[in-house]
Order: structure tokens, then C-alpha cells, then sequence
């Protein structure tokens, strides 16, 4: 029996020998991650800060009510090195309020209807002729104030007439600059002074 004591000891000792000198996790040993896993970067490193860019500012500027005081601002605005853009737009202007009596039938229809007009005390007026969808209509007064044309609407129709209110519009064009200022280079209280004209709206715009 002794013999196996003996061989029991031995075989205690080399394995205590091998997990002190070269046992996987021992302390002297560096872990090192599988090749797929990569370099991890710790949360707290900073990272890196792009460029700085600096925004574009874009606006445009007007509107202008003719040609020439639109390039004059565009010559203002080339002088700051803006680099501006002319733009123009069609849009329609209130010219008045018109009162009418809707389209009769026909000219005789609506000449029976100044008559009865007439009997009620009612003398300003005219019959509109050529004008499309208003033909044959009858014209019972302009205003340019807007209170001033429901008013009239209004006492006609005590007298027990139907009037309605036709706005009266026309085609006007309008001129806008476009330009790019990032610096603020632009006063636009100077550009009005320059330009002539005034007030002038600027409106933020993309820089596309």
C-alpha cells in the first residue's frame, strides 16, 4: 500500500506544479479576444468632431413693384458678394368691390330689370355687356373699401333686390431677390433706402 501513497503524492504535486506555471486564466496570462471580435472602443474616449461647416443662410427679399427696382437691388446685393437671383411672380391685385345684379337671360331681360330699378329711386347703374360669364348683368356700383360695397348690398336688398359682390382683380407682376448670406451682410432697412422702395419683406428660404 505504501507504494500507492507514494504514487498518489507524486501525482498531487505535478498538478499543482502545472496550474501554477501554465493553467489557462492564471494571472500571468493575457486574454486575448477572437480576431472577429476587433478593437472596442471604451465609452468615455471622445470622439471624433466633424468640421466645422458653417450653415448657409438663404433668403429672399422684395416684393419689388417694377423691373428697375428689383436690379437695383440686385446691384446692392452684388456688392456685398451675395450673389443674388431675380425672381419674378404673377399674382392678382384687389382693384375694387363691385355690386351687381347676377346675369339675366338676355339684354331685354335685364333692361326690364333697370326699370324696376328706376321705380325704386335707383339711378346708378349699367348693364355690363362682353364680359363672359358677367354678360347681361347689372352693374350697381364700385367701392374700394370692402365695408362700403356690403353696405350698399345690404340696402338693396331691403328694397328686395338679390345683389351680389364680384371682386374686381387684375394681373400684377411682382419681383423678388434670392440670395445667400451666411455672414449677414445684408441691412435690409439700407437696401430699402437704397433701393427706393419700402417696406420689403425677407423670407427665410432653402439654400437648393
Amino acid at each position: 500500500m505504501r507504494w500507492i501513497a507514494l504514487f498518489l503524492l507524486a501525482v498531487n504535486a505535478g498538478l499543482i506544479v502545472w496550474q501554477l506555471g501554465g493553467a489557462p486564466g492564471a494571472p500571468g496570462d493575457e486574454v486575448v479576444p477572437p480576431p472577429e471580435v476587433g478593437q472596442l472602443a471604451l465609452l468615455r474616449e471622445p470622439a471624433d468632431e466633424p468640421d466645422d461647416v458653417e450653415d448657409d443662410e438663404c433668403y429672399s427679399i422684395g416684393p419689388f413693384s417694377d423691373e428697375t427696382a428689383a436690379k437695383q437691388a440686385g446691384e446692392y446685393l452684388t456688392e456685398l458678394g451675395t450673389e443674388p437671383e431675380r425672381r419674378l411672380l404673377t399674382d392678382q391685385e384687389t382693384t375694387g368691390y363691385q355690386v351687381i345684379l347676377p346675369p339675366f337671360p338676355s339684354i331685354a331681360d335685364a333692361q326690364e330689370a333697370t326699370r324696376e330699378l328706376e321705380r325704386e329711386g335707383i339711378q346708378d347703374y349699367f348693364i355690363i355687356t362682353e364680359e363672359g360669364e358677367y354678360d347681361n348683368a347689372i352693374s350697381l356700383g364700385m367701392f374700394s373699401e370692402r365695408d362700403f360695397a356690403l353696405d350698399h348690398q345690404a340696402h338693396l336688398e331691403e328694397q328686395g333686390f338679390e345683389p351680389e359682390l364680384r371682386l374686381r382683380t387684375r394681373e400684377r407682376e411682382r419681383y423678388w431677390q434670392d440670395y445667400r448670406d451666411p455672414g449677414g451682410l445684408v441691412d435690409v432697412a439700407q437696401l430699402e433706402a437704397w433701393a427706393g422702395e419700402g417696406p420689403l419683406q425677407r423670407l427665410p428660404r432653402g439654400c437648393d
